[in-house]
């Protein structure tokens, strides 16, 4: 729960006027070409619309309880100078259990014999 490295206050959190981003939430190896080497990497994508580059790197779960998790990690920026800064930056995340049942996804599913 930062923003450009800068700790946001825990009232702000829920305040109407913070900005939330709905979507489905990737945790995945990439290779860094920077670093040329495997990092894991946290990315909020939506389907229909694009989102900010919201990418979390070496990201790992801090806390998780009733249906909400914080994933803390580093946010890759390119500052006003063009060089390339990291921050420190948290994510509160919530899971929509509302939601109907996504479709099934087919990738790495062996097809049942009959």
């Amino acid at each position: 729960m930062r923003q450009a490295g800068v700790a946001v206050e825990r009232r702000m959190l829920n305040d109407r006027y913070t900005v939330k981003y709905r979507g489905h939430l990737l945790i995945m190896d990439v290779t860094d070409q920077g670093l040329r080497r495997p990092v894991k990497v946290a990315r909020l994508m939506q389907p229909d619309k694009p989102l900010p580059n919201l990418e979390l790197l070496d990201p790992h779960i801090v806390w998780a309880n009733d249906g909400k998790f914080t994933l803390a990690g580093f946010e890759r920026t390119t500052n006003a100078e063009g060089k390339v800064v990291e921050f420190a930056q948290s994510w509160l995340c919530a899971l929509d259990l509302a939601l109907s049942e996504p479709e099934a996804d087919t990738r790495n599913v062996r097809p049942m014999r009959s």
